[in-house]
């Protein structure tokens, strides 16, 4: 597959940036676009003295065009944009890992930050999995994870409050995905800060009205004794209603106090 504009053709500040930047990713979940993660880029300009970030845009035949740009500031903002909103977990891993490797090789940093919502929460998690033996890559540092279905989404693999977290942690029920990310674990890196975000509409369902709580907080199980830090939010109400969650002001507000 063709990329069909590189990175290098791009505005940019000057190529080779010191290795002491550390860019953010955002990657929105299924059927979800720019729209998704605007409000989280919005937030994170404001608090990284940038005026512009990078959009990184794949197409349904793994196309990558890049737009806007790379700053200067220690903190550049990276959106990636999946065309085909219907893209599952494991390809937008797969092409998160190669927007990586082009950031790096033109930028040379050593750790970046993400953000993901959603499926893209997942995708960023089985990313670094699929990277752990590519030593040419940067590492994952910190990792915001919002509205994550771990262990499948309601209806599709998790039933409200059948599925439950287990006094050890695990969920009664897993999907294939969580099996995958359980036996794989170890590849996952271990120098990780992780903030796991998730929504209570406060009904019946226990859950954000499409992730329950419980698949949410499923990776707990996977990496809470596994990384630098792992702590949990629970955004109860209107705004912990799954399409709300990436625009609601306290979570966009957790966010940047925890990553910059």
């Amino acid at each position: 597959m063709t990329k069909k504009n590189h990175l290098t053709s791009i505005p940019q500040h000057e190529k080779h940036l010191s290795d002491a930047q550390v860019p953010t990713l955002f990657v929105h979940g299924f059927r979800g676009g720019d729209y998704t993660t605007e409000k989280m880029v919005l937030a994170s300009l404001a608090h990284t003295d940038a005026n512009d970030f990078l959009k990184a845009t794949i197409d349904g035949i793994g196309r990558i065009t890049y737009e806007g740009t790379w700053t200067a500031n220690k903190y550049p903002l990276v959106q990636i944009v999946f065309k085909e909103k219907w893209t599952g977990a494991h390809f937008m891993a797969y092409w998160i890992v190669k927007v990586l490797k082009d950031l790096s090789k033109n930028f040379e940093f050593e750790k970046y930050y993400a953000v993901g919502h959603s499926l893209g929460a997942v995708a960023l998690v089985l990313a670094e999995i699929n990277a752990h033996s590519k030593n040419y890559l940067p590492k994952i540092d910190k990792l915001v994870l919002v509205a994550g279905p771990f262990s499948g989404v309601i209806g599709l693999g998790d039933l409200p409050n059948v599925n439950r977290i287990n006094s050890n942690g695990r969920p009664t029920f897993t999907s294939p995905t969580f099996i995958q990310l359980r036996l794989t674990k170890n590849r996952f890196p271990k120098n990780v800060d992780v903030i796991n975000i998730f929504g209570n509409v406060n009904d019946f369902s226990n859950s954000d009205k499409y992730v329950s709580v419980t698949s949410a907080r499923s990776i707990s199980y996977i990496l809470k004794d596994h990384v630098r830090s792992y702590e949990e939010v629970e955004i109860i109400g209107n705004n912990g209603e799954h399409s709300q969650m990436h625009d609601d002001t306290r979570i966009l507000d957790a966010m940047v106090r925890f990553l910059f």
